[in-house]
């Protein structure tokens, strides 16, 4: 495949062919097609401002091709300067824009199946000497044609808004393909529409990204649903909630007793009369209320976990609505909350499961339940989370959908497991995340786009910034966490600042440096928003949220952040923000609305972002790494005898070992026992006992398999202490990996025995640990957010105390004192997290439990003293 297309350019020729049986078309009245396996016919659409094709609809076209074809005129137009005209037709010539129905006489037309819902996106893109065919089976499939094919000419909406749509310029238009399309994500869900505002930005983006679905799959919590639709049914029997320590729990939140045949058929006829009454519709959701609150009742107990029961009713429903003649008709629902862990029972095939990839439960990962879950299902999706406000603020380097790397990963990953849909919660925070986001809808629509993740991004550079595209490059590798680096606050925003700055400086282009000028306006916003979560006194809050709400609203027709999701969440903050007795009306322009005095719709000036640039410039320093790192292997062995490393006293991971979520240590197993006795108590957060037992997989290094060799899962979040012992086949270096679902769990292991963390793992605060510098160091370097950490010496002096690191978080660096080298020093009070860069990056409590990479203890152990 090749294409040439840019930001500005005088001739587009684009050549695409990826040998489809497609081509063997021979259009009705048209002896033009090309035969089967040619190269793809050349047609030029335009040349000196001529068009030299007509965009052709059929009689029939519906108002959604036509207004297809009326944008492909407009943009065609925009591109060559030429007047384009829409006519009605029969496709034999000129740029054919429609579905199937709309020309009965297309020969091919057997080769698509509007029919079934999962295929209705399908379209042919093909060159013949007469024009080229934008055939879809359906009308939608129809419109991805078209602004498929503008893309290929070079178009882009990268963004929303007018800022970030990309019309190139070309004298002549000449086009060469030949492809048939599909989406590999069935659905693809993307940012929602702002509450405040317009949504027809949104919309429009979803449309010009192919992210606008063919199939809607309704997956949202339904349980309460049914109950206010049956209100009555439920007040005559209570019997049909589910009994909650010998009460019929009732509410907003309430579960079924779905062992209750009375309560399965009562939701069933339910689905049925939905269905009978929406004929039209794809699915329906059987997603259960949120939260716990699960029957308790013997005949619920007998039907099996959580997920059983939520899956038997969804079973029900399915069997129920696919029953009724009227096409096929799907289930949907989450695997979430309790009922996140796979199931026993099969899945009825027309039940679509979407994974959460947050509040699981069980102990579950990711992977885990992915793997699982399509054991029993055929038909898998994804519930994923691109840009939750209310956890990243869209604030950069904090979101999935901002993540880059996360994205080529997972996208592609869940999909070679077999999932289909994707309903990924995202907000307008397209400063943060907007590159991420136009990422996702390329990898939602075909996931091999992840190998040319690089061309992607290359070609956003070189089409939004031109001749500034070197510092764009390092200021999205930044805020994509492509740059891996480790930064603070304020060298994030020293590095922010001086990539934009340096990008003005190489552009005079106004498109170029309004794209820029909204990227400043979202630096302020970071800036604005670190100044908050710093500010310290209840008036200093109130004033710092002002100046962040202010901000965000001014700025608000950028998306790059979101002032409705702002304002909710300053208030989930404790500020008191103005206008709380009608929160929701955040409309601009609004009479007799609301008007917070923190509103205000004038737009910055060019003087204003010129000195929010300068200042940031001046304010922030960058945050500098003045020692080279070294790199360490992960094939660790026991050292304390071979070098002789002195006893110390035994240091802690935290308050009495306590650990919450998932871990990994490194340990060492001896012959003949080959095991390592644990005393685990689970549980030790109550109100989160609903999480599942401790899981504990046992890794050997000797594995070839790579499977692990022991696995344990019998210890229940109950607070009582249990023995689990895990056992291996092979001697020496293991790795030990636990998960508790967050609800906290105390583990002990016998003084001594080897356990050993890799540095930089999240672990609870105040740890005092030992690590060892290696003979013939000079400087120990690494990374803390800590501004109470202190190291010591192989004597006990005290070579790092509080505040070493700038602001409490950043790089330190340390002389290594003569004699020093070849020593075990003290790390104690870390809190957050700790990165050793230039030593073996490994803790332990003692010396006996420190494991080291085994290159290290050989050379140290022939090293004289």
């Amino acid at each position: 495949m090749t294409s040439r297309c840019g930001f500005s350019f005088r001739v587009v020729t684009v050549r695409i062919t990826e040998g489809i049986a497609a081509a063997c078309l021979l259009w009705a009245g048209s002896a033009g097609a090309p035969s089967c396996g040619a190269e793809p016919v050349a047609v030029t659409l335009a040349e000196d401002g001529r068009a030299l094709q007509a965009v052709v609809v059929g009689e029939r076209a519906s108002a959604r091709t036509r207004k297809a074809a009326a944008d492909l005129t407009r943009y065609l137009g925009r591109i060559t300067g030429a007047t384009f005209d829409v006519v009605e037709g029969d496709g034999s010539e000129g740029i054919t824009v429609g579905s199937v129905q709309d020309f009965p006489d297309f020969p091919a037309g057997n080769r698509f199946a509007p029919e079934d819902p999962f295929r209705r996106e399908e379209y042919l893109l093909q060159t013949h000497r007469k024009g080229v065919l934008l055939i879809g089976a359906t009308d939608l499939a129809a419109q991805h044609a078209v602004w498929d094919l503008l893309y290929r000419l070079g178009y882009r909406q990268f963004f929303p808004t007018e800022s970030w749509e990309i019309v190139p310029h070309a004298d002549r238009l000449r086009v060469s393909v030949d492809v048939l399309e599909s989406p590999d994500y069935v659905s693809r869900m993307g940012p929602r529409p702002p509450a405040w505002g317009d949504r027809t930005y949104w919309r429009r983006w979803h449309d010009r990204n192919r992210m606008t679905a063919g199939f809607s799959l309704s997956t949202g919590h339904a349980y309460g649903g049914i109950v206010r639709a049956n209100r009555k049914a439920f007040q005559a029997h209570p019997e049909y909630f589910a009994l909650v320590n010998g009460k019929r729990r009732r509410g907003g939140n309430a579960k079924f007793c779905i062992g209750n045949p009375g309560l399965r058929k009562l939701v069933v006829d339910y689905a049925v009369r939905r269905m009978k009454a929406s004929p039209g519709g794809d699915s329906l959701s059987m997603d259960p209320s949120d939260g716990g609150g699960w029957c308790e009742c013997d005949a619920c107990r007998a039907l099996g976990s959580v997920s059983d029961r939520a899956i038997t009713l969804a079973n029900e429903v399915a069997a129920a609505i696919n029953a009724l003649g009227i096409g096929e008709k799907y289930v949907g629902m989450y695997a979430y909350n309790e009922h996140s862990p796979p199931p026993t029972i099969e899945v009825h095939p027309n039940v679509v499961v979407s994974i959460a990839t947050s509040f699981i439960r069980g102990g579950y990962t990711v992977n885990e339940l992915v793997e699982g879950w399509s054991e029993r299902c055929e038909l898998l999706g994804i519930r994923d989370y691109f840009g939750t406000h209310v956890w990243w603020q869209a604030m950069p380097r904090r979101s999935r959908g901002g993540n880059v790397n996360y994205l080529i990963s997972r996208i592609p990953y869940f999909h070679d497991h077999g999932a289909r849909f994707m309903n990924a919660c995202a907000a307008d925070s397209w400063g943060a995340d907007g590159l991420g986001y136009y990422v996702a809808g390329r990898l939602l629509w075909d996931v091999n786009e992840a190998d040319r993740i690089d061309g992607i991004i290359e070609d956003f550079l070189e089409t939004c910034f031109a001749e500034a595209k070197e510092p764009m490059r390092e200021f999205y590798r930044l805020v994509s966490r492509r740059d891996p680096s480790l930064c603070t606050s304020g060298d994030l925003l020293a590095r922010m600042y001086r990539h934009l700055d340096a990008a003005r400086e190489l552009t005079d282009d106004p498109a170029v440096t309004k794209r820029l000028d909204e990227l400043v306006l979202f630096a302020r916003y970071v800036e604005l928003m670190f100044a908050f979560t710093a500010a310290g006194s209840d008036a200093a809050r109130e004033q710092a949220a002002q100046d962040v709400f202010r901000h965000a609203y001014r700025m608000r027709d950028t998306l790059m952040a979101y002032p409705q999701a702002l304002y909710r969440w300053l208030k989930r903050e404790g500020v008191a923000v103005p206008g709380e007795a009608n929160p929701g009306r955040l409309t601009v322009g609004s009479a007799g609305h609301d008007a917070p005095p923190w509103k205000s719709a004038q737009p910055f000036s060019d003087e204003e972002i010129e000195q929010f640039l300068e200042q940031g410039v001046a304010k922030h320093e960058v945050m500098v790494m003045d020692f080279d790192p070294v790199t360490f292997s992960e094939d660790l062995v026991p050292a304390a005898e071979t070098l002789a490393l002195r006893h110390v006293p035994t240091g802690n991971f935290g308050r009495d070992n306590k650990f919450r979520g998932r871990y990994r240590f490194f340990t060492w197993l001896r012959p003949p026992e080959q095991s390592v006795s644990l005393d685990v108590t689970g549980g030790l957060i109550e109100r989160y006992r609903d999480r599942g037992n401790v899981k504990f997989q046992l890794y050997a290094a000797k594995e070839a398999t790579l499977e692990p060799v022991y696995t344990d899962a019998s210890t229940p979040p109950d607070g009582t202490t249990y023995t689990v012992v895990l056992e291996s086949p092979h001697d020496g270096l293991h790795e030990v990996v636990w998960s508790d679902g967050d609800d906290m769990t105390l583990i002990t292991w016998p003084e001594g025995h080897p356990m050993t963390v890799k540095s930089g793992a999240s672990l609870r605060d105040n740890r005092t640990l030992y690590f060892y510098v290696p003979k013939g160091t000079e400087t120990l370097g690494g990374y803390t957010t800590s501004a109470r950490m202190r190291i010591l010496d192989g004597d006990g002096n005290r070579m790092l105390g509080a505040g070493a690191a700038k602001g409490g978080a950043g790089y330190f660096k340390v002389s290594v004192p003569e004699g020093q080298d070849g020593a075990l020093w003290k790390m104690e009070r870390c809190y957050g997290t700790q990165i050793l860069m230039t030593v073996p990056p490994y803790l332990a409590r003692n010396e006996r439990e420190l494991l080291l990479p085994r290159e290290v203890v050989e050379r140290d152990r022939q090293a004289p003293d």
